[in-house]
């Protein structure tokens, strides 16, 4: 299941609001994209300053994590062991800034794959 979100009007986007799917998430931040809408450019780049739609993306995280559908997860959200129930319960009631927090100190601990470089080969 494809995780595709509303991506909001900036720079980054020519100024259009996109669909897309969450392609690769990068050490330094960026993001690239993959569109679902049939507009061009049929992949683009996010930078850490730019805006994107995280509480909608981790709610819809969550739910391919329970369903254990992993197949349109980006590799650096599929779990390479069993996330702790305790952390999937606390999970919704959780702030966005927290609910990264908690993807970063997982990944720490090798729940996830750890992220790659920008610019470097990505495989997935």
């Amino acid at each position: 299941m494809d995780i595709i979100v509303k991506i909001p009007a900036q720079p980054a986007t020519s100024n259009e609001e996109r669909l897309a799917a969450l392609s690769y998430c990068f050490r330094d931040g960026s993001l690239l994209l993959t569109e679902r809408d049939k507009k061009k450019p049929a992949q683009f780049t996010l930078k850490p300053t730019d805006v994107f739609p995280w509480g909608d993306y981790l709610e819809k995280l969550l739910v391919a994590w329970q369903l254990g559908d992993y197949k349109g997860i980006p590799l650096a959200f599929q779990p390479q062991k069993r996330i702790p129930q305790f952390v999937i319960d606390a999970f919704p009631a959780e702030s966005v800034q927290n609910r990264l927090k908690a993807l970063a100190t997982l990944r720490s601990q090798g729940y996830f794959l750890p992220l790659p470089n920008p610019g470097s080969q990505v495989r997935g």
